[in-house]
């Protein structure tokens, strides 16, 4: 966003009080919040997504899952803005995202689990992109392990003992 823009924004986006119809008070701007987005449980964002409680929980504990509020807790835009992410990725439309995302609102609403095989697929390759960068870094541990232990006595024993 350019400096012309957003003072364009700033100026269109007046602040003005709830109380007067007739623009801005006299008392200065006045700052109201947003109404909150609704929360859903593990299990209800889990159906928002497409995906099983038990990947949204992998995803949580890998942490490269969408962002939780608190633990087991997701806003609604947290979950819309990670389902976007992966449609970018993927180099996809991100208009696709937004009519899944409403697709998902009837998902929540009726109750019942409809898998989203696009939302599977990027997650599993999420989960198997962070369980490869963890299986590297212990490859490497394991073998300095090794590279450390092989020019010790106690390799020596350990061979003979092993025979």
């Amino acid at each position: 966003m350019t400096l012309t823009e957003a003072s364009g924004f700033a100026e269109a986006c007046e602040m003005v009080d709830a109380s007067s119809s007739a623009g801005p008070s006299e008392q200065g701007p006045t700052v109201y919040a947003f109404p909150g987005k609704s929360l859903l449980n593990r299990e209800e964002a889990a159906r928002y997504l497409g995906i099983t409680p038990l990947r949204l929980r992998l995803l949580d504990i890998a942490c490269c899952g969408p962002i939780a509020l608190s633990p087991g807790r997701y806003r609604v835009d947290a979950l819309d803005l990670y389902r976007s992410e992966l449609f970018l990725k993927a180099a996809l439309p991100v208009e696709e995202a937004s009519r899944r995302a409403l697709l998902a609102q009837t998902r929540i609403e009726s109750g019942h689990f409809v898998s989203d095989p696009f939302m599977e697929m990027a997650t599993q390759h999420d989960l198997r992109d962070v369980m490869a960068f963890i299986g590297g870094r212990v490859a490497i541990v394991g073998g300095l392990i090794i590279v450390v232990l092989s020019h010790t006595p106690l390799s020596r024993i350990l061979t003979h003992t092993l025979r």
